[in-house]
């Protein structure tokens, strides 16, 4: 498990879109009675989200492969000559 509990990540749905999200609970740290798999596809999912969307927040079950570290870049203030 490459992400951390509290950390925050990029999902990205399968649409495509791409969303800031924190990391709710790993896999390895859901409590029992917990569903871990897709009942219309099989697929493991690692990872319990929350999402901000639209003023709402949301909760999502996915997989490890659609979150990517939230990079913030930082803009570089231009020197006054």
């Amino acid at each position: 498990m490459k992400f951390l509990k509290g950390q925050n990540v990029t999902y990205i749905a399968l649409s495509g879109r791409s969303y800031t999200a924190t990391v709710v609970e790993r896999k390895m740290d859901f409590k029992k009675g917990l569903i871990i798999k897709s009942t219309t596809k099989e697929r493991d999912f690692h990872y319990l989200i929350e999402i901000q969307k639209n003023g709402t927040k949301e909760h999502l079950l996915c997989a490890e492969n659609q979150l990517r570290i939230l990079e913030c870049k930082k803009r570089m203030a231009k020197k006054a000559a």
